[in-house]
């Protein structure tokens, strides 16, 4: 699935498509690959091993496709360096040489290329071909200003790098680790997406405070963002699932921003609105900015009016049973995040948590053990098994 990839703060855009071809949204060439086996030229496009991933959802893509006896592997990421680049890595797994042929030659690189490129091809005119021996790695990079071709130097950023700075930058709204990993990496995908400028609706405004991403008029875009849906709810008998979880975000974004008026008038009310009922979480796990909402909702329900957080207020899925999870600087009140984990004794699930903000936070069991409760700044309790889980 093609996807936009660049940098935080920068205004370079590329497309990454299926086939690992990159994009350039200013107008520029594409920029696609090829590869010279022993036998044949390999077209990705054309390969029926071209796989695809991105790591654990971030703008940091791998395309594989099978050369030989192995893989050829390409990976592409944005860095800052140099004003800006696009990196895309080459590693050869199998156990004989090829030749790499991409369509631009503007573009730096760890290797020189091939005067004398294998023939058997039809190539642009601006492209350029480079050596890679067995088990070895070759990377060139396209510069977003003024792209030229020259060296690369050996200190750029590899993806494991990136993919941490990026989980850093994601990880500032909250982090989950929960047994179903496509849920943390669609929740990835969403919030790089977002400082990226991709999928930003009018509701986002809340998610990208709490990742930081604001702008002088941030706290106008929250509080009409709440405005929206609690007009939308004036005439509702039962809440749509997620609206205490906007709330929430909502008047822990407005602390954030430091408009604590702001913050309480959106406790005010939702105290208006809390002697209603709200929909069940959806079964299906929904796209976008719902995907968020969905996550932290089935760990925490926090407390828009403050004074209160719900821990696992629906119990906890019985494909969980048994498996750690955790999630850190979830919502717990407006002026709270709580981070908690999930070990197993036996068939009872033991709780470990810890309060960021002032003491008094009062913590409840939720669904998982309504019997349970504290105070505490932090500590470990031991809640009742699941129902099914002693038979």
């Amino acid at each position: 699935m093609s996807r936009v990839i660049g940098n935080r703060g920068g205004t370079w855009r590329g497309t990454v498509s299926d086939c690992g071809t990159l994009i350039p949204a200013d107008g520029g060439s594409e920029l696609a690959w090829h590869v010279a086996g022993d036998d044949r030229w390999y077209s990705p496009a054309a390969e029926p091993t071209l796989r695809q991933k991105w790591y654990a959802g971030f703008p940091v893509c791998e395309t594989r496709i099978r050369v030989g006896n192995g893989d050829i592997v390409q990976r592409m990421y944005c860095v800052a360096d140099g004003g800006g680049m696009t990196v895309i890595e080459f590693e050869n797994e199998s156990t004989l040489p090829v030749a790499i042929a991409v369509t631009r030659s503007d573009v730096l690189t760890t290797r020189k290329p091939i005067d004398n490129p294998p023939a058997g091809i039809d190539l642009p005119a601006d492209s350029m071909v480079i050596p890679l021996g067995h088990k070895s790695t070759a990377r060139i990079a396209l510069a977003h200003v003024n792209p030229a071709s020259g060296p690369l130097p050996d200190d750029v950023p590899d993806h494991q790098q990136v993919v941490r700075g990026w989980e850093t930058a994601c990880d500032l709204a909250s982090r989950i680790t929960m047994p179903d990993h496509s849920v943390v990496a669609g929740i990835a995908r969403v919030r790089s997406d977002l400082l990226l400028g991709v999928g930003v609706t009018e509701d986002a405004s809340i998610e990208l405070v709490r990742l930081a991403e604001t702008h002088r008029d941030s706290i106008v875009d929250v509080v009409e963002a709440v405005q929206r849906r609690v007009k939308s709810e004036k005439r509702a008998k039962v809440l749509q699932w997620d609206t205490p979880h906007l709330m929430a975000s909502a008047a822990r974004a407005c602390v954030l921003l430091e408009d604590e008026v702001a913050a309480n008038d959106i406790g005010s009310t939702w105290l208006r609105m809390a002697d209603r009922d709200v929909q069940e979480l959806p079964i299906e796990i929904p796209g976008g900015l719902g995907a968020i909402a969905w996550a932290e909702s089935l760990l925490a329900q926090a407390s828009p009016s403050g004074g209160q957080c719900v821990l696992l207020p629906h119990g906890i899925p019985e494909t969980w049973w048994g498996s750690a999870f955790e999630a850190h600087g979830i919502t717990a009140d407006p002026y709270r995040t709580i981070s908690f984990a999930v070990r197993w004794h036996g068939p009872r699930p033991a709780v470990l948590w810890e309060i960021t903000g002032a003491a008094g936070l009062l913590i409840t069991g939720g669904a998982a053990d309504p019997s349970w409760h504290t105070t505490d700044a932090s500590g470990e309790a031991l809640l009742a098994a699941p129902v099914s889980a002693n038979v």
